[in-house]
């Protein structure tokens, strides 16, 4: 008698698996429909990559005569030569200071000042945002719902108009050109991860403090030990997406630090002089090593990057 209950519930499982996996003809050629046009979604954004590609190992005049020829560059060069390459990473160099103590700084030396500098502002933006928006989604205090509004306002206005008399405060407290002085800027700890890390937070039951401060832990063992680690997938993601945009921005180092020129400073400044030498392959050699390591990180954490599970969970 078991065995058969047992056979009854199992049939209308099988049955229902079954189900889901077939799919009617409809189905079939919507996906097919969908499926090519993310395939030529994804050819479209290729294209502009193997053309930088393909262009970065040609000289100025071959590319020069490939686009006058009418076929937009879009050909193998002649030679595949890395001289462009070299040139990028060694050659092309941004003045640094006045007088005598006027510098040079080439691309490797800007990788240099783009890591430190995407690394630390990281890693600070990310730990403040996700200790302000442990405390503003778990505790409650006085001002709360005012402080929550205020970082919306925020975010709405734009900062231009403050520019000016952020840059005269920075030189009033000797923060101009330096590294602190850039993380003063940066790091906030209530912009787009305060919001991601707030709602993400919300969503975790406060049982697993209340069983912590059982154990004997206090707030702050609570936050380092328990919700940070139950977050890692999300800390990760938002550490990715903040590293990219410093990465990437050039304005902010360029006026709060120019001391320490990044990637992205530098690409601006061989862009201006690139209008004036029309030498476009040195440029894409330039802009391809820069993306590099966005690609690599990319690569390396693209599961953490979609990833929206905490992990963990209390019996009982």
């Amino acid at each position: 008698m078991e065995a058969s209950k047992r056979e009854r519930c199992v049939r209308p499982q099988r049955a229902a698996r079954g189900q889901k996996e077939k799919r009617t003809t409809a189905q079939k050629v919507v996906l097919w429909v969908v499926f090519g046009i993310f395939v030529l979604y994804a050819v479209s954004l290729l294209i502009p990559f193997l053309w930088l590609l393909l262009n970065s190992f040609k000289t100025r005049l071959e590319f020069s005569a490939g686009v006058v020829s009418g076929n937009g560059g879009l050909s193998f060069p002649a030679e595949f030569d890395i001289a462009n390459y070299y040139e990028a990473l060694i050659g092309f160099r941004v003045r640094v200071g006045s007088g005598e103590s006027a510098s040079d700084v080439n691309l490797l030396g800007m990788f240099g000042y783009s890591i430190l500098l995407t690394a630390t502002t990281t890693f600070l933006e990310v730990f403040f945002s996700a200790a302000t928006a442990y405390v503003m989604a778990k505790y409650d205090f006085p001002g709360k719902r005012f402080i929550f509004a205020m970082v919306l306002i925020s975010m709405v206005v734009p900062i231009v108009g403050s520019l000016p008399v952020m840059y005269r405060f920075m030189g009033k407290i000797g923060l101009r050109n330096t590294l602190p002085g850039v993380w003063f800027v940066y790091v906030s700890g209530f912009g787009f991860g305060f919001l991601l890390m707030n709602a993400h937070f919300k969503g975790i039951p406060w049982t697993y403090a209340e069983a912590a401060q059982i154990d004997g832990a206090s707030h702050f063992g609570i936050f380092f030990r328990i919700m940070l680690p139950m977050s890692v997938p999300q800390l990760l993601s938002l550490a990715i997406i903040t590293a990219i945009g410093y990465w990437n921005d050039y304005a902010t180092p360029k006026i709060y630090l120019p001391s320490m020129p990044t990637v992205a400073v530098g690409l601006d400044s061989l862009t201006k002089e690139i209008q004036k030498t029309s030498d476009y392959p040195l440029m894409f050699a330039c802009m391809l090593v820069a993306i590099i390591p966005i690609l690599v990180v990319f690569a390396c954490f693209q599961k953490a990057i979609i990833s929206n599970v905490v992990a963990g969970g209390i019996k009982g």
